[in-house]
């Protein structure tokens, strides 16, 4: 059962990895021309973090047998659900900001977002990565 549990975590592990790649993506918006395009890989975008928000639900509750079922320090253990809270908050959010974005096909309302969004999207990958380094190295805590 624990590998199968495993399995599924390292799965939802590298479907969340479309955060490291998202800031890049992000920043190629304002190469396009049209507002039609631009709300085309908005929403693109949208799908791909709605994948990872899923994935991150995956991820806490199989890392969260995982955890009952290992020896790990409470300050291992309060980090990852913090970094994990702040992830889904965060995604969330940016979530809610692609979503107001793309809500005109005409991508007027792109423009207005796009700032934030960018701006989430980096802080997004910087809390993965965190959170991927601190799964990898539970011993330094």
């Amino acid at each position: 059962m624990l590998q199968v549990l495993l399995y599924l975590h390292v799965l939802s592990a590298i479907l969340m990895g479309i955060y490291l790649v998202l800031p890049f993506l992000v920043g190629r918006v304002d190469k396009l021309q049209s507002g039609a395009a631009k709300v085309g890989f908005l929403n693109v975008l949208f799908a791909t973090n709605r994948v990872g928000q899923f994935s991150l639900i995956l991820a806490f509750l199989t890392g969260g047998y995982m955890v009952s079922k290992g020896d790990y320090s409470v300050l291992w253990m309060v980090l990852a659900v913090v970094l994990f809270l702040a992830l889904a908050a965060l995604t969330g959010i940016m979530g809610k900001r692609m979503r107001l974005a793309v809500g005109e096909a005409s991508g007027t309302s792109v423009a207005a977002q796009l700032g934030s969004i960018k701006t989430l999207s980096l802080i997004n990958g910087v809390v993965f990565f965190l959170i991927v380094t601190m799964m990898k190295f539970p011993n330094l805590f």
